[in-house]
């Protein structure tokens, strides 16, 4: 596998990725409770939503590579320039790692409770299932 999806994939870029996003998250809350409450501006305001929120995780990623520096990058990445890029782009993408992870807990739990209830599409009752299948048949032949 090529070096930098490997690095990309793996699981200090996720970890570090989603910390971002939590950081961002909390934040945002923050600022924009503050925003609202504190101010006669608006959080729909062009600076905030244009330029400030996509900006900051960024800076959060960066920034928290170079002040973290006992976190465990991936092998390779020893000096402050690493780091920095490292961060970089973490925090360029902690938005998609969070929607990703989410959507996959979510599945998983999707299953997990399909498979103690039971599948949607499972049939209750053989005999029931077979019927409404003779129905659907029976309608398609007269529609014809």
């Amino acid at each position: 596998m090529d070096t930098i999806l490997q690095t990309l994939l793996s699981w200090q870029f996720l970890i570090f990725g989603t910390a971002v996003a939590a950081i961002m998250f909390v934040i945002r809350k923050i600022i924009e409770y503050a925003i609202v409450n504190w101010t006669p501006l608006s959080k729909e305001s062009k600076l905030w939503n244009d330029l400030i929120l996509p900006i900051l995780p960024v800076i959060i990623g960066s920034c928290g590579a170079l002040l973290f520096k006992t976190y465990p990058y991936p092998d390779g990445l020893t000096t402050s320039g690493g780091r920095f890029i490292f961060g970089l782009v973490a925090g360029l993408l902690s938005t998609l790692i969070y929607r990703v992870t989410k959507a996959m807990i979510n599945q998983k739990i999707s299953g997990a409770a399909a498979v103690v209830t039971g599948t949607p599409d499972a049939p209750v009752d053989p005999v029931q299932d077979a019927k409404a299948v003779v129905s659907q048949v029976q309608q398609t032949i007269n529609k014809q």
